[in-house]
């Protein structure tokens, strides 16, 4: 009988997201626990809510996950607009910090998501709102009980623009991408804060704006009820997201047409 070989990177790879994405598993079991015995907590009340929350949990990390590969084009695309003129990218190379993990990945990068998702969403109903004329209310936002293909497609556009977006920004922290001006000598770092307060800031001022019409307790509901929807695909994208970037490195880095230098000291560096 032939024995075939383990693949003990593959299982190492395994064994280190099932252990990054955990707090996302436990939000998701949270969730079904509180939707089988609580009613207007979450979207969807019952036994039938495992399995709804569980697809819309699957369908959603699908849509989000499934434009991770198209990072290095990305790249490919938006280094012209990064290298023009006198200034070009730079790699400064950082030691790496092992609890970048539990506060970066299970904290900070799902609530940008979050955040970009709500005002990207906020944006394309505001749009529907001025060309139909009608008012924006909760069944709008909210999940509805059937399904519905507009809403479908609506939710798909987001989450691959939120992807892309994320994606191509995290990768410039990540890497320790810089703007360099050869002409000036300034290094700036490229939207490390900016991209990491604005889209939580104005996405959920954007959907407060939607729910002016509702009580601000109720206003605040439908916001927790989207934030244990979104927390655990967003999170599952950003432990998908580490993992591609570190086996990817050389190839992004190509695409991005950035030159590794010499480390230099902090006080050198510039916020854009």
């Amino acid at each position: 009988m032939r024995v075939f070989p383990v693949d003990r990177s593959a299982q190492d790879i395994l064994k280190k997201m099932v252990i990054a994405t955990w707090p996302a598993l436990a939000v998701l079991f949270l969730t079904v626990v509180i939707s089988v015995f609580f009613s207007g907590i979450t979207f969807t009340v019952g036994m039938e809510s495992i399995w709804k929350i569980l697809l819309r949990f699957l369908r959603f990390s699908f849509f989000l996950v499934i434009p991770v590969p198209l990072l290095p084009h990305v790249c490919g695309l938006m280094q012209g607009l990064l290298n023009r003129r006198n200034l070009r990218l730079i790699q400064i190379r950082e030691e790496r910090r092992p609890d970048r993990i539990p506060w970066q990945i299970w904290l900070i990068r799902p609530f940008q998501g979050i955040g970009l998702a709500m005002l990207i969403a906020t944006k394309l109903i505001v749009l529907v709102q001025i060309s139909t004329s009608s008012a924006i209310n909760s069944s709008v936002v909210l999940p509805p009980a059937q399904f519905n293909l507009g809403r479908f497609l609506s939710a798909t556009a987001v989450a691959v623009t939120t992807s892309l977006l994320l994606s191509f920004l995290w990768s410039l922290a990540d890497l320790g991408i810089r703007q360099h001006n050869r002409k000036t000598g300034e290094i700036r770092i490229i939207g490390k804060y900016l991209s990491a307060l604005l889209p939580i800031l104005f996405g959920f001022y954007g959907m407060f704006s939607l729910f002016e019409s509702h009580e601000r307790l109720l206003a605040v509901r439908y916001i927790a009820q989207m934030v244990l929807a979104l927390y655990p695909p967003f999170l599952f994208l950003a432990v998908v997201h580490k993992f591609y970037t570190e086996k990817r490195e050389l190839l992004i880095l190509k695409r991005l047409k950035a030159l590794p230098i010499v480390p230099i000291e902090a006080q050198e560096l510039t916020i854009a």
